[in-house]
């Protein structure tokens, strides 16, 4: 349930209602009470932007963040059916950063997921958000820079670099902004960059991550990170291949926005980048992801969609329908309905 920085939220339901969800009334009397531990196991006062993950031998994992923005961890806790375990940290707080003549010593890492592939190999991808406002170039930018891959093959136990160094133990030795081999996009703090944004892996077990900032042709020192990435903020494909190098390939669409974009693959992995909007565009395997196009325009379609927007990937996988959840624009406190719109993929 909702929580930033705050005491967590926990809830669950009565076995196989996710499962089996014809078989139930959807009630609240499915559910039980509201928790501030994961079944009596404490992990953190300071709580933040839990993803659940099921890991490829049917255990839960809960990812998450520790403290507070620009000074908190990375972490996870783990489900095996019967009992929660608190795994521990895997990034780190500490180190320094040095730009624009100050030197930041405290940040956090956000993540743009964490996907396992079809070996059992676990990928996670995310940017730096430095603590010091000094090492921006106008205080009304993100001091966000730098997107980092890591994976695992032991379910986040240890975690490797681009290189197949390992660099850390889930716990103990943690990432940290010195660590070397991991970053593999390397991007000032000036430039908008977006947190949080999303990632898939392809048939070839390779990660695919979607960032988006503003390029340094409209500015090298963005001013108010939310104007600016309206104004000229382009979404980026940036991919790993076999051989560990990484490509990086500008979408040809605009932003409009300041918002996230989720990235899926079909079953041939042809590329689908939702924009914020519900805006579609896609690009083929065939092409080495160049041919960018516009599949779908929520905005001509009259959707009238709030910004960002989510998406069912298991989905995506198991039926090869696109299923995405937005929020339909409103003004003040009026409510608005929450929709679902479903596209079948070719591939």
């Amino acid at each position: 349930m909702d929580t930033h920085s705050t005491v967590l939220y926990y809830v669950k339901s009565v076995a196989n209602l996710a499962g089996s969800p014809r078989s139930f009334s959807w009630t609240v009397s499915q559910f039980g009470a509201v928790q501030n531990t994961l079944d009596g196991l404490s992990v953190t006062s300071q709580f933040t932007y839990p993803q659940f993950l099921a890991t490829p031998d049917n255990r839960l994992q809960l990812f998450y963040r520790s403290a507070v923005s620009g000074n908190g961890v990375a972490q996870f806790a783990e489900y095996d059916g019967a009992s929660w375990t608190n795994l521990g940290g895997y990034t780190s707080a500490t180190g320094s950063y040095t730009y624009n003549g100050a030197t930041s010593t405290a940040r956090n890492l956000y993540i743009n997921g964490v996907t396992y592939s079809s070996t059992g190999r676990l990928h996670t991808s995310g940017t730096w958000r430095e603590n010091d406002g000094g090492v921006l170039c106008a205080s009304g930018g993100l001091t966000n820079h730098d997107t980092i891959w890591l994976y695992s093959e032991d379910r986040g136990r240890t975690w490797y670099n681009n290189g197949g160094t390992k660099v850390a133990t889930t716990g103990s030795s943690t990432v940290s902004v010195t660590t070397s081999g991991i970053i593999v996009d390397s991007l000032d703090p000036n430039h908008g960059l977006m947190n949080q944004e999303s990632q898939t892996v392809d048939s070839a077990n390779q990660p695919h991550v979607i960032i988006s900032y503003v390029p340094g042709r409209f500015t090298q020192c963005v001013q108010s990170y939310a104007a600016d990435r309206i104004s000229y903020a382009r979404p980026f494909h940036l991919y790993r291949s076999s051989n560990g190098t990484w490509t990086k390939v500008e979408i040809p669409f605009a932003l409009g926005s300041s918002g996230r974009s989720q990235i899926v693959m079909d079953a041939s992995d042809n590329v689908y980048v939702i924009l914020p909007f519900l805006k579609i565009v896609t690009a083929s395997k065939s092409s080495g992801w160049t041919d960018w196009t516009l599949a779908y325009d929520g905005v001509a379609a009259g959707l009238n969609a709030f910004g960002e927007v989510t998406v069912d990937r298991p989905r995506v996988k198991s039926e090869g329908v696109l299923s995405v959840l937005y929020q339909v624009k409103s003004s003040g406190t009026t409510p608005s309905a929450v929709m679902v719109a479903d596209f079948k993929l070719n591939g």
